[in-house]
């Protein structure tokens, strides 16, 4: 953690004078300069924003990682098969995964990048001169969002993590000190000091999504009802997500299949996202992961060896009709004219290889490089969340049926009645049921299961040896080497 934070006080990534989308996702590499010293105006605090903006972002390889590998492949979902991915995929598959594990190591260091790059704006932010108060909160809320959903992120692995704050002006020393020493907060000091950055943002963002991937007060009222989610408070969750419909900005789009392509990028569904582009460094990868062997592609996209494959139980939980499950595929006739059946044999037996191509390949991708935008809150998870709450304050209720009738609706799913449900704990597995095929191939499975409490039953259920304790992934040994103050999580040590 000390390197992280002495990298971004002294070879922070900058772009100066981005004007286009396509230039706010990248940035310019400049290293060993003073940002007190060398940002004194508005230009260079929106430079400096692009570059912690830059860390934020689980693209490419990191999604690949945060999506399936950590948050989907050990679920009721989805695995992986082949390629050099295998070996790396085969333990978060099983429940054996170690407390040195690197890519959850190099994620935890993404992130901390990318909250040491937010401190480094609101530091920045604190010296302005000539710049109006209004456009100094802007960027301290922008700042404060990356930084919040940077830990929040981090929550969701691995429970509290250390909250680093440099003083103004410290000495390398100091900084040293502070990476070195830092210990794990309690989680409501956590979670409070979360709540308190997200709130600030909310209050200070525009609604407006501008450009896409800039955070907004929809964005920030989103993670926030993530994060009270996350902590089961109902009665937050509840607020929180009326605020984000309250806006009357968000909506569900219309054609599922296509929201998740790039002509799909222009919803209003999408709160949160990663934007992407077909260029290595700045892509969706996710498509060359999914297409079976010999699958007919076109000259321009790429089939990995790593098999992503969906269960065929998971797919036989949606209804015939259900839109949702047109992004599931179950057969396919490949490059030598054979017929391919991926859902089960002759005999019905299960194959466990359906392939979800959920983000529709781009046309104009290059290689393994897709311009797909990456989501990670969209409106209807504000809607079933808030569904989730209600019938967790008062059970089923005619307006928690509405709201998830609303996203069952859009699918072309049977809408669901009050008379289906005979208590709160019926229309609680009905939710998660629902949660699962609104948002497959999106990470958020394992969160959904750890909430209604199954996600090690659900482990124990397919053959695996899950414990209790694996609700929470080990703080990598890597960062407790470097600092012998962080705890480790119970059954690691």
């Amino acid at each position: 953690m000390t390197r992280i934070i002495k990298n971004t006080l002294f070879a922070i990534a900058l772009l100066t004078g981005a004007t286009s989308c396509e230039d706010f996702l990248k940035e310019k590499v400049y290293t060993e300069y003073d940002p007190s010293a060398f940002l004194k105006d508005k230009s260079g605090l929106d430079a400096l924003l692009t570059g912690a903006y830059a860390r934020s972002r689980i693209i490419a390889y990191d999604s690949r990682n945060y999506t399936f590998l950590f948050n989907e492949f050990n679920t009721d979902v989805s695995w992986e098969t082949g390629g050099g991915l295998e070996a790396q995929a085969v333990p978060f598959i099983q429940f054996n995964w170690p407390a040195n594990e690197t890519l959850l190591n190099s994620f935890w260091v993404k992130m901390y990048q990318a909250i040491a790059s937010a401190n480094s704006v609101l530091d920045v932010a604190s010296d302005l001169q000539g710049v109006d108060p209004a456009t100094v909160d802007l960027a301290r809320a922008e700042a404060r969002f990356i930084r919040a959903s940077s830990y929040y992120f981090l929550l969701n692995l691995f429970g509290p993590t250390p909250i680093i704050e440099i003083p103004r002006n410290a000495a390398p020393e100091e900084i040293e000190r502070i990476g070195k020493e830092t210990p794990r907060p309690a989680n409501d000091v956590f979670v409070n000091y979360l709540i308190a950055d997200l709130e600030f943002a909310a209050d200070k963002l525009p609604v407006a999504e501008e450009p896409i991937g800039r955070a907004s007060k929809g964005a920030a009222l989103g993670v926030l009802t993530k994060l009270y989610l996350h902590e089961k408070n109902w009665q937050k969750v509840a607020e929180t997500a009326q605020k984000v419909i309250d806006l009357n900005y968000y909506s569900l789009y219309a054609d599922y299949p296509a929201m998740f392509s790039v002509q799909g990028e222009a919803n209003k569904e999408y709160i949160y996202r990663a934007p992407c582009i077909a260029q290595s460094g700045y892509q969706n990868n996710y498509m060359p992961h999914a297409f079976p062997p010999n699958y007919p592609i076109q000259s321009n996209w790429v089939n990995f060896g790593a098999q992503f494959r969906t269960y065929t139980s998971f797919y036989k939980t949606f209804e015939e009709g259900d839109l949702r499950r047109k992004l599931l595929v179950t057969n396919y006739t490949d490059l030598s004219g054979k017929q391919v059946e991926l859902l089960q044999d002759a005999t019905g037996k299960a194959l466990d290889n359906v392939r979800s191509f959920k983000y529709v390949p781009d046309p104009h991708a290059v290689g393994e490089n897709n311009g797909n935008d990456i989501v990670y809150v969209r409106y209807a998870d504000i809607l079933l969340s808030l569904a989730e709450a209600l019938n967790e304050i008062d059970g089923p209720t005619q307006k928690a049926l509405d709201l998830v009738n609303q996203v069952r609706k859009r699918a072309a799913a049977t809408e669901v009645k009050l008379a289906d449900f005979t208590g709160k704990a019926a229309l609680r597995d009905f939710l998660l049921a629902e949660r699962g095929r609104e948002f497959y191939s999106e990470g958020l499975r394992r969160e959904d299961l750890i909430r209604h409490e199954k996600f090690i039953s659900g482990g124990k259920a397919r053959g695996w040896n899950a414990q209790p304790h694996q609700v929470l992934y080990p703080i990598p040994q890597q960062q407790r080497d470097a600092n012998k103050n962080l705890e480790q999580n119970p059954g690691y040590q």
